[in-house]
């Protein structure tokens, strides 16, 4: 809006001190009169209309549609303070009534007309309260009023429609949502927080990216700006701009440094998020750490449906203690007994991991690998960082494993909502039906760090896709054992693995719950995540990445199970040639099974673990 509209409460008192200069007395023509033309309406379609008085900030974006029969050729519009005839403040008076009733009293008031297809949609939008005195507190109308080519003008008024009563009111700022792949997201309102911490270790590569929104009190983002160890923030002089949604990649190898990102609304109000990074050194000067992060009964399960607590716990004491040095007293991690993830600080005392996990959402897996699409900044995520990916880029190896059913397994990189099967992590990080118009997944764990493009489940929600396979698990589609995958390079270097990973006998006994007889249901294994199927490859026009090395490949209960041959464990090998920075450190793959040995035989997770720690030096 321009001066035109400046002094219009002035206005206003001088046109109601004349109050008696209405049109006539036989008021408005209106729908019913046997003599009305129709006259073009508009409706106000931002900020939405939902009744009583609204709260609006003083600067505010008004946009409106043309809706009647006859489409308006021209637009003017005005905003008022809700003052009487007398020009005095009151919130008793029915404005709306009286324009109706005498619209002569506001001719003054209104803007010039306007095309309503004038050039930058200046004929369906306007901003009051940037060259306009808006009052704190007090309530005031806008109005818009359509012309056709005729020169019919509109001549009735409704709250409903293109009139609005709203209370100007004060905001703290925007919401600001930042977010970073690996330091999850941080939300921040006004200038009063105080920098969110972190610690990570020297030279771990970090980008932020971040959006606003002051939907809340409907208003608009006018920009954003941020700059690292800002020297003064109030003779800070960086530009806000509405293109300055990420920061450039840094690594920082030692200090403290502090981010600032600041996002305006068109009123000037501003929100201030700050975090400050603390480089801390990483020893790693430990040979094995524990994550016991499988959340189990603390009972033995009849139908082994799922192991007792112990029996977990035992299992996979019994493997990491196949490695020397390994202090079952000092090594282990409970998430369930501390209610959180190993500290970055614990994490860099180790060079090699062992993290099982289980799909319930109460668990820290979830948290770690869980991701933050670049197009939804402000997704809901835990503050855990993304553990895993740092110590991987830091040249430390990972085993990770458990139950990938549901949730778990590196499907807990996807919102909830996203979960559907086969899933492209490059383009469907939010969900199924991607354009690529977010291509931030290839930023995520099992894409950047695990090399995997496409995930799917033996049990899951499925596509309803024409080209997706059929899935019928009774005695087809569940897995009955895995075969190790001898063609993969990095697998066939290792001696030592078993050629056949076998349930457990009694895991397929008559009466368990993944029993095989014929009679069973599911009749078969199901706890299990699927990757790279080359059924779906083809049809999102995909290869493996070059990093994408086979382990163990499924065995269907059903040859003709599109399942059958596809990808369970696999080599992590992205990082395998970063050498910790440690005595005694060496580069070697990680490991990941997409589905929890304890059901397997246990001499062929003895095994396996003889091959991985041999590969790790311990």
């Amino acid at each position: 809006m321009s001066g035109r509209m400046a002094g219009y409460i002035l206005a206003a008192l001088v046109l109601f001190a004349s109050a008696g200069c209405g049109r006539d007395d036989t008021g408005p023509i209106g729908p019913g009169d046997p003599d009305s033309i129709a006259a073009p309406s508009l409706t106000i379609t931002w900020p939405p209309y939902a009744g009583g008085i609204h709260q609006y900030l003083e600067v505010t974006r008004f946009s409106w549609s043309s809706t009647g029969e006859e489409p308006s050729v021209d637009v003017r519009y005005f905003a008022t303070m809700l003052v009487d005839t007398n020009g005095n403040y009151d919130t008793t008076f029915d404005m709306v009534m009286d324009i109706n009733e005498n619209p002569a009293r506001y001719d003054t008031l209104w803007s010039d007309w306007i095309s309503y297809i004038a050039p930058d949609d200046s004929g369906r939008t306007t901003i009051i309260g940037d060259d306009e005195l808006l009052t704190y507190g007090r309530r005031h109308y806008f109005f818009v009023q359509g012309r056709d080519g005729d020169g019919n003008v509109t001549e009735v008024f409704e709250r409903a429609t293109n009139a609005r009563l709203f209370t100007v009111t004060y905001s703290s700022g925007p919401v600001l949502y930042i977010a970073e792949r690996v330091l999850a997201n941080f939300i921040f309102i006004g200038t009063s927080f105080s920098p969110e911490e972190r610690k990570l270790p020297p030279g771990i590569s970090i980008s932020f990216y971040w959006a606003g929104n002051a939907d809340q009190y409907s208003s608009e983002i006018a920009g954003y700006r941020y700059g690292w160890d800002v020297t003064s923030l109030e003779h800070w002089d960086a530009p806000f701009e509405m293109a300055t949604t990420r920061s450039a990649t840094v690594a920082f190898f030692s200090g403290v440094h502090t981010l600032t990102v600041e996002t305006s609304d068109i009123a000037g109000n501003i929100t201030r998020g700050q975090i400050t990074i603390e480089v801390v050194p990483w020893e790693m000067d430990r040979d094995l750490l524990l994550v016991d992060d499988y959340y189990a009964p603390s009972y033995p399960v009849p139908n082994l449906s799922s192991p007792a607590e112990s029996e977990h716990d035992a299992f996979w004491t019994s493997i990491c203690s196949r490695a020397a040095g390994f202090d079952e007293a000092r090594d282990i991690y409970d998430t369930y007994s501390w209610s959180r993830a190993p500290s970055i600080d614990l994490i860099g005392q180790y060079r090699n991991i062992v993290w099982t996990y289980s799909p319930e959402s109460a668990n820290r897996w979830s948290r770690v690998v869980e991701f933050t699409p670049e197009s939804a900044p402000g997704v809901s995520r835990d503050e855990t960082p993304n553990l895993i990916s740092i110590f991987l880029e830091k040249g430390g190896h990972v085993w990770t494993s458990g139950r990938s059913d549901g949730g778990g397994g590196l499907a807990a990189v996807l919102q909830d909502k996203a979960r559907i099967f086969p899933i492209d992590i490059r383009c469907e990080i939010n969900g199924p039906g991607g354009d690529c118009s977010d291509n931030s997944g290839v930023e995520s764990l099992p894409y950047r760090d695990y090399c995997v493009t496409v995930i799917d489940k033996v049990v899951g929600r499925f596509r309803t896709d024409s080209s997706m396979p059929s899935r019928t698990l009774h005695h087809h589609d569940v897995l009955r054992s895995a075969l190790r995958d001898d063609g993969d390079p990095v697998t066939a270097g290792c001696t030592g693995l078993p050629e056949i990973l076998a349930l457990r006998d009694e895991v397929t006994a008559a009466g368990s719950f993944f029993c095989t007889d014929s009679t069973c249901s599911p009749g078969g294994f199901t706890y299990v995540e699927v990757y790279d199927p080359d059924y779906w490859l083809p049809r999102i026009a995909a290869a493996s990445r070059y990093c994408f090395h086979p382990l163990y490949r499924m065995r269907a209960a059903s040859p003709s199970s599109v399942l059958d041959g596809q990808t369970v464990a696999i080599w992590v090998t992205r990082f395998d040639d970063v050498v910790p920075d440690t005595p005694g450190g060496i580069a070697a793959p990680s490991v990941h099974f997409g589905l929890p040995l304890w059901f397997f035989r246990h001499e062929s997770a003895d095994s396996i673990a003889d091959v991985v720690f041999e590969r790790w030096g311990i």
